[in-house]
């Protein structure tokens, strides 16, 4: 039955025989990461394998090479992900040779006998291919971007994207109710009974719902994009959803799409989303009301200061032994706070490159590194780390400079959109990592950042203010 996996490669093929590379995107590919997990896999001798992602990207991406590539214009963000994609080979390939030196010899005629890791160090290149670069390519192409005379693409993909997350929330309230995941259930079976890497979590007395995305965080993740997303539909497309559920009720489909996106936020019980969340929408907030440095200036202070008192209250809360936690959320985050004293040590001994993603030593049997950045400064060094931070740090401060050109509202609400995205989200992997669905749709709103290239206009109104809107505009 493994055999599935390959159905989104036959469905991209039909879509872009039928259609446009952007039709095959939106209708294929959008799908498939929101509906399908990514930790079933379909191996091949000799071969990658294969996620029902990669199956339904391969086709897409081939397509795109022959018939979009002309319209690349390159920046320093392309190579900054090309290389953060190579970092994680090198890292992994290398990961011993580049620690005792040896890598040296690979350049001579012993070079056989140099103790590498080359074959997973491919494996880990082509994931990196389809979950990072290619992700980034796309967004960059085919959503504001388009052939001829086509319109950008952002609305029929914001609305695929959160009329799917919704769909997924609603089929998760059986996994909060009941504690099981209903998802893995009818993966299991389909794939012959394979066994799931991530157990079903509760909390609260309640399932922590994950979806097809893994984990909870990553679910909540997910879910907080779909909701900033939401709102600047909801605010841009005043039509869109706009028609009664239930004729007589004051219930609209746009309404219901935001409820079912808040709800999934909250089912998935995940405080690091609900903060990430909770600074998207206070710049969002202050964005609608104040000129774009001030509202920078503004939210650097909040941020500022609530970064602050959490490492301070953090670090009374965790100042115990894990043996002496009341409950399982303080636990956890005694677990994160041993973590940066775990594997500090072997952090200072492989700065350049670290130890590679499946051969870094499980220090003090943590083997689970909830911390993004922390991952990556033990996996990659401090070589991907300083590039990751430069790929989110340097799509921020884009954004930032379009926000001083006078523009189209719309325009300037999607840019702040995807402000809060990335904001969300690099605030968020301060407690989790950055993985499956998470990382392709992190890395294809970067793309869609770098694509952005709104065209000048009179401003409509003073000081680059967005339009303001009552938060009951945004829930009923």
């Amino acid at each position: 039955m493994d055999l599935i996996i390959l159905i989104p490669a036959v469905a991209c093929w039909v879509a872009l025989a039928r259609g446009t590379v952007r039709s095959a995107f939106v209708n294929v590919y959008i799908p498939v990461v929101l509906l399908l997990p990514e930790y079933f896999t379909l191996r091949f001798p000799h071969l990658p394998p294969l996620s029902f992602a990669d199956a339904a990207i391969l086709p897409l991406f081939l397509a795109l090479c022959i018939k979009e590539v002309r319209r690349w214009r390159f920046s320093w963000m392309d190579l900054l992900v090309v290389l953060f994609a190579f970092s994680v080979a090198v890292s992994e390939g290398l990961s011993t040779a580049l620690a005792d030196g040896t890598w040296k010899r690979l350049f001579l005629a012993d070079g056989s006998h140099v103790e590498a890791n080359l074959p997973n160090g491919g494996l880990m290149l082509f994931a990196e291919l389809t979950t990072v670069v290619v992700p980034y390519i796309l967004g960059k192409l085919l959503i504001e971007q388009g052939s001829g005379d086509e319109e950008p693409a952002r609305i029929l993909l914001v609305r695929r994207m959160v009329v799917l997350l919704a769909v997924v929330a609603g089929i998760s309230v059986i996994d909060f109710v009941s504690g099981k995941s209903s998802w893995q259930t009818v993966f299991i079976k389909l794939f012959g009974g394979v066994p799931s890497i991530w157990p079903q979590q509760m909390r609260w007395g309640f399932g922590r719902i994950a979806g097809p995305y893994g984990h909870a965080i990553l679910a909540g993740t997910i879910f907080m994009l779909g909701l900033i997303y939401c709102m600047w539909l909801r605010s841009y497309v005043p039509e869109w959803g706009a028609r009664r559920v239930i004729a007589g009720l004051p219930l609209t489909f746009r309404g219901l799409v935001m409820w079912a996106l808040v709800g999934g936020l909250l089912m998935a019980q995940s405080r690091g989303p609900w903060v990430g969340a909770g600074l998207a929408v206070v710049l969002v907030f202050l964005m609608q009301r104040y000129s774009m440095w001030k509202a920078a200036t503004f939210f650097g202070l909040v941020a500022a200061v609530f970064f602050v008192a959490a490492y301070y209250y953090g670090k009374q809360y965790t100042d115990v032994q894990s043996s002496d936690a009341v409950n399982d959320e303080q636990r956890n985050a005694i677990y994160r706070r041993e973590l940066l004293d775990s594997y500090k040590p072997i952090i200072k001994e492989r700065k350049a490159f670290g130890w590679g993603i499946t051969t870094y030593p499980a220090m003090n049997g943590q083997s689970s590194i909830d911390n993004e950045y922390l991952m990556l400064a033990v996996t990659q060094g401090f070589v991907g780390l300083g590039l990751f931070v430069a790929i989110g740090a340097g799509s921020i401060f884009r954004l930032l400079h379009l926000l001083t050109r006078p523009m189209a509202m719309e325009d300037r609400a999607l840019i702040v959109a995807h402000l809060a995205a990335l904001i969300g989200v690099m605030t968020t992997i301060t407690t989790v990592f950055l993985g499956e669905q998470a990382i392709l749709l992190f890395f294809l709103i970067v793309g869609w950042g770098q694509g952005m290239n709104p065209q000048r206009a009179e401003e409509t109104a003073p000081g680059g203010l967005l339009p303001q809107f009552r938060f009951q505009r945004v829930l009923t």
